[in-house]
């Protein structure tokens, strides 16, 4: 299985303030995709994609800032 996920940056343009904020892109295929529909078989709190990974990327921010 490939253990890979694509992942896209880009830079826009805040209208209001005029800074300068970067956009990520998360494609779900592979091996994500697969885990994703494990997850949402199996936890019954998560019913969309967009719920589960903005909750692993906070519990794993966490983890990474108190590991610092």
């Amino acid at each position: 299985m490939d253990r890979k996920i694509n992942i896209i940056s880009e830079n826009f343009e805040n209208e209001k303030t005029g800074e300068q904020v970067e956009g990520v892109t998360i494609i779900v295929d592979g091996m994500l995709k697969q885990i994703l529909e494990i997850i949402k078989n199996d936890k019954k709190q998560y019913d969309n994609n967009v719920s589960i990974i903005g909750d692993a990327l906070l519990k794993g921010l966490d983890e990474i800032r108190r590991n610092l």
